[in-house]
């Protein structure tokens, strides 16, 4: 059995530096936290929580000295807090999220109502609300954007890991009901590029195994566009999670990974897909 890889997949460059981030953080101090998940990888999470590097909900939670702010970013209230209190604050928030950020704010200030294109309950999306004063919607499909307030006037931004066409959808439904809207593409430029090395995998293979969390929206997105090209599409965090079954038949099989996937795991499933292979032969 062939087994290829798509040409850009694994941690991005605003993950591979939140992580970074947080190791260096707990070499230099003790009692080290990050603010929910670093990032959406529950194997990876755990890697790190091996380390020393506990995860909390809430700066309640906080019983150190030291914090790290994952790639998702947070609300401007939530880092004054921290402030506040005197906390060493690391934030490794993923720049293209900053500038999502910083649009939000300025859009609101210029007069726009901020819409965002993406899921409200997104971490990332929570975060960037926070920048956009007392009123912003987040729109999801045609529906939500029918259900917006007709007297508005949209700035509209993406959450970094949308679906690259959902995006275009969605912005071709507010145009045609607002003539006056501002648009900022902020599909991260590594999202489009794993969506689109993605997609041209699935093109070649028989089946596909999208690695990465559940949780993580941009894993969810590949293996929404795997699954359109080719229909025998598995998500998997892990590879115990691979059986010959899935494979019967199969002389050539595609792997990709979300931006939240280390490589640790890559090659785990990997080895596991050349294991299945050898005893298929």
């Amino acid at each position: 059995m062939e087994i290829l890889q798509a040409d850009v997949m694994g941690f991005c460059f605003g993950v591979r530096r939140a992580i970074e981030s947080a190791e260096q953080a707990g070499q230099e101090h003790e009692n080290v936290t990050t603010l929910g998940p670093l990032v959406h990888n529950p194997q990876e999470t755990a890697r790190l929580e091996a380390t020393g590097i506990k995860v909390v909900q809430s700066p309640a939670e906080i019983t150190g000295d030291t914090v790290v702010i994952r790639a998702h970013g947070a609300r401007p209230e939530t880092l004054a807090e921290l402030q506040r209190r005197g906390l060493n604050v690391i934030n490794a928030t993923c720049p293209f999220v900053t500038k999502s950020q910083r649009l939000a704010h300025d859009l609101t200030r210029n007069g726009y109502t901020l819409v965002i294109v993406g899921h409200r309950d997104h971490p990332e999306v929570q975060g960037i609300l926070g920048y956009a004063g007392t009123t912003a919607y987040v729109v999801n499909n045609a529906a939500d954007v029918a259900n917006l307030p007709a007297d508005i006037r949209p700035g509209v931004i993406a959450q970094t890991t949308v679906n690259e066409e959902s995006f275009k959808s969605i912005v071709a439904c507010l145009s045609a009901r607002y003539p006056d809207l501002m648009i900022h593409d902020t599909v991260c430029s590594a999202t489009r590029e794993r969506q689109e090395a993605a997609r041209e995998l699935a093109a070649t293979v028989e089946a596909v195994y999208v690695i990465g969390g559940r949780e993580s929206s941009n894993t969810n997105r590949l293996a929404e566009i795997c699954r359109e090209v080719c229909p025998r599409t598995y998500l998997i965090e892990t590879a115990e999670e691979i059986t010959a079954e899935q494979v019967t038949g199969v002389t050539r099989v595609g792997v990709t990974a979300g931006a939240s996937t280390p490589h640790w795991l890559i090659e785990q499933v990997m080895a596991r897909l050349r294991e299945v292979g050898e005893a298929d032969s």
